[in-house]
């Protein structure tokens, strides 16, 4: 009486693959909002061009017409040269843990960091969040090493499941 409607192992075939074809396509385009810290519009490092850190020493601001995504996370660079420069090698200037602050990582906390408030130790750029009281970079420095091992342990655990504890 109904054959032309498809058997039950088909169908459940069929509602699997509509169920994963959307999921797979937003994945495709959205950034991993926990491996990254970003701001509104997918924006990464608060908008500070990540070359300045290592070149200048100091925090510039990128210019939004001066910008490329990478890993579905927009970047603003201060010139052509800079963004020139990340082109060659991105993962080279991006900051540890995504650009979470650094310290509360390592305290067992993800938080966004002041993007002004930095550290390069080894080649690696480090983010940190500071208070009225509490600067996290000097917090940091007071045993780098420590810190580094529950930052790198917290963050994996983060990513994962979006959760430290």
């Amino acid at each position: 009486m109904f054959k032309h409607l498809p058997n039950q192992t088909h169908m459940k075939k069929l509602f699997y693959l509509l169920l994963l074809v959307p999921t797979f396509s937003i994945a495709q385009s959205e950034p991993d909002t926990l491996k990254y810290c970003i701001a509104d519009g997918h924006i990464g490092l608060g908008g500070y061009d990540p070359i300045s850190y290592f070149d200048e020493n100091k925090a510039l601001l990128g210019n939004e017409e001066i910008s490329l995504e990478y890993e579905h996370v927009t970047y603003y660079f201060f010139s052509d040269k800079n963004k020139a420069k990340f082109l060659l090698s991105p993962a080279k200037y991006l900051p540890a843990y995504g650009g979470w602050c650094s310290m509360t990582l390592a305290m067992g906390r993800a938080t966004t960091p002041k993007y002004d408030n930095f550290l390069i130790r080894n080649g690696q750029l480090y983010l940190f969040e500071r208070t009225l009281s509490v600067n996290g970079r000097e917090l940091w420095e007071r045993d780098p090493t420590a810190n580094k091992a529950s930052a790198e342990k917290n963050y994996s655990k983060y990513v994962t499941t979006g959760n430290i504890n």
